[in-house]
């Protein structure tokens, strides 16, 4: 579904792209057009690109054709995306907490269901 959504090939119009985009979320999908988990994605971003159109604009981004980008945005898995906004770029976490922040433990008793469902304290 890569032929549904517009590429950019080349560091410069991938440039253009992030200047030009305003009040609108810029994405960014980098990775390649034969990959096959890169063309299941591409079938969601088109399916939504008509209803996010107001809000987003949707471009898919070769990783090879762009290796600037893909070393500056430090791309190791295929697909990535990235995000802009008013040609600012957009941290988006995902999963797990990031190895920088602290978490903080309580102790709590842990209890276990005995018979007939009553709780019991655990040592």
């Amino acid at each position: 579904m890569s032929f549904l959504l517009p590429k950019l090939s080349s560091k410069k119009e991938v440039d253009q792209a992030i200047k030009s985009t305003a009040e609108k979320v810029l994405v960014l999908r980098f990775g390649r057009d034969d990959d096959p988990v890169c063309l299941q994605l591409d079938d969601t971003l088109a399916k939504t690109s008509s209803d996010l159109s107001k809000m987003a604009a949707i471009y898919l981004v070769d990783v090879d054709k762009t290796p600037v980008y893909t070393q500056y945005f430090d791309i190791s898995y295929i697909p990535s995306t990235v995000f802009f906004f008013n040609g600012q770029h957009m941290k988006v976490d995902y999963g797990l907490t990031p190895r920088d922040k602290s978490v903080y433990v309580m102790p709590v008793p842990v209890t276990a269901e005995g018979p007939f469902g009553c709780p019991i304290s655990l040592p």
